[in-house]
């Protein structure tokens, strides 16, 4: 992977960081820079951080490796040109955004929106990484139409956050168990996607596609059907992904 430390190393050195309040990655969330000068107290946990954050990227391993390797054949060609920018100056909450500029993506971390807590050390960043890294070779193999109707993005929602929040959440695959409480989630959010497909006003339409994949996260009701549903079906990964997201809902409700 590529890594962009510059801005957050110069913070760290203590100079002058307001030549970066017009960096590109400021304006990708408002019209205006959301840049705010870090408080220059956060120098010494944030130095640490950053070492251990960078060794992580440098070390990188995904989570599932072998699973994911089967479904995206790509997935090390775009690791190895996967750009990582490691900054500080975002508000609260941004801690971690893929931003796409001259149309390449990369991935963005605010180590202070992080916060010291991402010292301790069982934390990783290879879950997070393992995520966006199958959004990019998800969109390679189904991207994203320019314009989708409602019941479309519902599908390609369910079926790309899905994916991505399955394939790195359990610590194996293999010997996972989908138990009780996850079932209680599973109903909760094919429920409140069963409601939203039937939704045929305008205004509301936009607020459940909306939520469909922000908020509390048990509440992105259909990245979070759409990751149950792949999870009662990890030995059939491979096929439900050869289908394709266009149906990819009706699957999840025929259950």
């Amino acid at each position: 992977m590529i890594i962009d430390a510059h801005i957050v190393e110069d913070y760290i050195e203590g100079k002058d960081l307001s030549q970066y309040k017009d960096d590109w990655i400021y304006y990708c969330i408002s019209e205006e820079s959301v840049f705010e000068m870090p408080d220059p107290e956060n120098r010494v946990w944030v130095s640490k951080l950053y070492q251990k954050i960078r060794d992580q990227i440098e070390n990188f391993t995904p989570c599932n490796g072998k699973a994911i390797r089967r479904l995206f054949p790509q997935f090390d060609r775009i690791s190895n040109d996967y750009m990582i920018r490691l900054v500080v100056g975002f508000p609260d909450p941004y801690d971690a955004m893929v931003l796409e500029h001259d149309g390449k993506a990369c991935l963005v971390f605010d180590l202070i929106q992080f916060q010291e807590d991402s010292l301790r050390e069982d934390y990783s960043c290879h879950r997070v990484l393992t995520h966006e890294l199958i959004h990019l070779c998800l969109r390679e193999d189904y991207p994203e139409p320019d314009e989708m109707s409602y019941g479309e993005a519902l599908n390609y929602i369910a079926f790309n956050e899905g994916f991505a929040h399955a394939l790195p959440y359990p610590e194996d695959l293999q010997d996972f168990v989908f138990d009780e409480i996850l079932e209680k989630k599973f109903e909760a959010a094919r429920e409140k996607l069963r409601t939203a497909l039937a939704e045929t006003d305008e205004n509301r339409q936009k607020i459940y596609r909306r939520m469909a994949n922000t908020g509390n996260y048990w509440d992105k009701f259909a990245a979070i059907a759409g990751k149950l549903y792949l999870l009662r079906h990890i030995d059939e990964l491979e096929g439900i992904y050869k289908q394709g997201w266009r149906d990819f809902t009706a699957r999840i409700l025929e259950e």
